[in-house]
């Protein structure tokens, strides 16, 4: 069984297990695939994801075999795995008002023990216990300058791990770490391997004790929006007029847009470039046979019809109406986006130096780039499953790891 098979049944295990109904269930989900044999970009593409929507009959039949599979993944199993979630959030975090992976970083009664780490000018870290669970065990990196370029931002990644207590005590009791790199996170995780590797960076027994990279949404390859908001002509908001409204109207920019500080508007631009296909593509020919071989390597996307996008005044969704707007610059190139991203550039490339049954391709899912990880983003109800996705996620990545 195929790795995208196992996740998609894994998916709807979850969904069983938390008794959703299998007509509902298919409103998330894409059928497997394989990204190398599905014609996402050029004259030949597809312009259509029909033939990758479950039907409800098979769907059901899924979900009633793997129901019993997915109750195994229990509390007990979660607090005796010896794995440690390390999650990095993507692009302007530190400027938001919500965590990603909003369920469980937002929930004071979760079931897990999360730490989240702050940079601190004097100990290079400060700890925030966030919940005291006795689940997973999961670190959540709120790096500084996040809307800066990745050579800004690596440094500082790698003094939080370096300096986290957490973390390292992790890997000195022999905790396997999987990297969960949302958004840019992922690209940034990617780097930091390749640099933790070469030496130019140091974390501690990080790089020792990770087992797995896993890039949800990742901006690996590029954004056509982030494109089209450094262009001449954008036909997004560009970086220029968000800076020049943010110096007109300094209290609006800090309440609402999260650039209260100089030093957050003057690293936007390049920040912003950053993410644009030219720079992401550059980073991976600098990257690619620099990563560690001992690490799996795995990708998850995520892709939405503009027809799901609730975009009318009378659905009071902030969310679905700015995701549609940014997904109106990528669907002319490829309907394989998540609105953000296409799904071409969340895939990891090929590494020859690295084993072939280390590199995963997992599947995608059916909602946009928020979301995977935020119940809201700004203002509305990002209708998605996330907690049964996390919990397929874990099962699938453990499982392959050997960490189950």
């Amino acid at each position: 069984m195929s790795l995208q098979h196992r996740f998609f049944d894994a998916f709807a295990g979850q969904l069983a297990r938390e008794g959703m109904a299998a007509h509902n269930a298919a409103r998330h989900m894409w059928l497997p695939f394989d990204p190398a044999r599905e014609p996402m970009l050029g004259e030949g593409r597809n312009r259509s994801l029909l033939h990758l929507t479950p039907s409800t009959a098979e769907l059901a039949e899924v979900m009633q075999q793997q129901r019993a599979q997915a109750e195994k993944l229990n509390l007990d199993w979660m607090s005796e795995t010896p794995v440690g979630l390390i999650l990095v959030p993507g692009f302007t975090h530190e400027t938001l008002r919500h965590y990603s992976w909003h369920e469980a970083m937002d929930d004071r009664y979760s079931p897990h023990r999360i730490t989240v780490l702050h940079p601190d000018a004097d100990t290079g870290c400060r700890e925030e216990q966030r919940t005291q669970g006795h689940g997973l065990r999961i670190a959540y990196l709120r790096y500084p300058r996040s809307n800066a370029a990745s050579d800004v931002i690596l440094p500082g990644l790698a003094a939080l791990l370096k300096n986290s207590p957490t973390v390292q005590a992790w890997c000195d009791e022999g905790r396997q770490l999987i990297f969960v790199g949302y958004s840019n996170g992922a690209p940034l995780s990617l780097e930091l391997f390749a640099a933790l590797q070469e030496g130019r960076l140091h974390a501690g027994g990080v790089l020792e004790s990770t087992r797995a990279c896993v890039s949800l949404c990742g901006d690996i390859g590029g954004s056509y929006l982030a494109d089209d908001m450094v262009s001449e002509h954008p036909r997004f908001p560009s970086i220029d007029k968000i800076l020049a409204f943010a110096e007109r109207h300094p209290l609006l920019a800090r309440a609402f847009m999260g650039l209260g500080t100089e030093q957050l508007r003057a690293d936007l631009p390049g920040g912003a470039r950053s993410l644009g296909h030219a720079v992401r593509q550059q980073a991976i020919r600098d990257y690619r046979d620099k990563l560690p071989t001992h690490l799996h390597y795995f990708a998850v996307g995520a892709m939405l019809p503009l027809n799901d996008y609730r975009r009318r005044w009378w659905h009071f969704n902030l969310d679905d109406w700015a995701m549609y707007r940014q997904a109106l610059i990528s669907d002319p190139i490829t309907i394989y986006h998540d609105g953000q991203v296409a799904l071409p550039d969340n895939l990891i490339p090929p590494l020859e130096h690295v084993a072939d049954d280390q590199q995963h391709f997992l599947g995608a899912v059916r909602t946009h780039h928020w979301g995977v990880s935020y119940r809201t983003f700004n203002l509305g109800n990002n209708i998605f499953p996330r907690t049964a996705f996390y919990r397929a996620l874990l099962e699938v990545v453990s499982e392959t790891i050997g960490a189950r």
